[in-house]
């Protein structure tokens, strides 16, 4: 067995545990919530085999579950492709974030509804403000340290006209890539925490910003989404020099705190998509993930109105805006 292989069985090994309440994978035990009894939390470490896998074993462990919930882009998705290799068609799907798949799945009426971010808002927003601090300007920031970029329940109703918009967000980006780049000495680094293709709308975001506002943007994102590769992304930040500012979706904050503040003693640092509000970052910017889970939840709540079995999928619980989805979902489901 080759260690690929062995890699992966691990992973699966671990978020079965998990659903199961038997500890590994970030997991968590059975919660009743409200007219919902949650059967556990899966986690994949962002690996889309993995992702599927744990869908097929929630369905051979609890054939009679009614619904499965994706905190990450891929999970819904990867969730669909069990069901549809398994020839069921009853048990319902709730996703976040817009990949076309979810999208899709919702047109053919395979995927309830999904929430939604602005990945293009984070990307353009976050060059937006770097250039203003590094320009001199004064942030207008909330109390709470957080700008928020409000989620949106995508369902059958709006998803053709949110699609749509999409791919003229698209087209920007494309458009803005290949322009001219800017002649600047001001540069910039945009940070995301996995190579998943909900990121392309930040980075035209990021390609748009660059013409806007004549900068240089460097969009950077770990190869397998793991927080040692993100580290050295900094530190290779900070070696090389010739960044005025960061933008950073911390994937493991609580343990990135110090390579996190070195980068923001020496350049201006924000978080973007998920936070690490323990450290020196100036501010996050992004969706507020404890209310996009309420919305999650009150969706599940329209679409399930009796209730049911259900299980959560994510990458990891470790990144902030999925421990803070789950509780929103959970909180939002016990009220009833």
């Amino acid at each position: 067995m080759n260690a690929r292989v062995i890699s992966l069985f691990l992973v699966v090994a671990g978020g079965f545990l998990a659903g199961c309440g038997g500890g590994g994978g970030g997991g968590s035990d059975v919660v009743q919530a409200g007219k919902f009894t949650i059967l556990g939390t899966r986690t994949d470490g962002a690996d889309r085999a993995a992702a599927k896998a744990n869908a097929e074993n929630t369905l051979v462990r609890y054939p009679d579950i009614d619904a499965m919930v994706g905190l990450w882009a891929y999970n819904a998705p990867a969730c669909l492709e069990a069901l549809q290799s398994a020839g069921n068609t009853e048990v319902k799907l709730f996703s976040f974030d817009e990949a076309d798949a979810a999208l899709q799945g919702i047109v053919d009426g395979r995927i309830e509804g999904t929430i939604v971010q602005q990945p293009y808002e984070f990307g353009y927003q976050s060059i937006r403000y770097l250039k203003e601090i590094n320009d001199g300007k004064e942030i207008a920031v909330p109390d709470n340290q957080q700008i928020d970029i409000e989620a949106k329940t995508i369902t059958k109703d709006n998803v053709e006209t949110f699609w749509a918009r999409l791919k003229e967000l698209q087209a920007i980006g494309a458009q803005a890539k290949e322009a001219p780049a800017p002649a600047s000495d001001t540069r910039f680094a945009f940070v995301i925490n996995n190579p998943d293709p909900f990121w392309e709308y930040a980075r035209a975001g990021c390609f748009k910003a660059q013409q806007d506002f004549g900068v240089t943007v460097d969009f950077q994102a770990p190869p397998t989404g793991e927080s040692a590769e993100q580290n050295r992304i900094l530190e290779d930040i900070l070696t090389k020099g010739g960044y005025q500012g960061v933008a950073l979706s911390p994937l493991d904050p609580a343990n990135q705190t110090g390579i996190i503040n070195k980068v923001a003693d020496a350049m201006p640092l924000l978080c973007h998509d998920s936070d690490a509000p323990e450290s020196k970052r100036r501010f996050y910017l992004g969706t507020n993930n404890y209310e996009a889970g309420r919305l999650l939840g009150k969706l599940i709540k329209e679409r399930m109105p009796e209730g049911g079995k259900l299980m959560i999928f994510v990458g990891n619980l470790d990144v902030l805006n999925a421990q803070q989805r789950r509780a929103g979902l959970i909180d939002e489901l016990k009220e009833g």
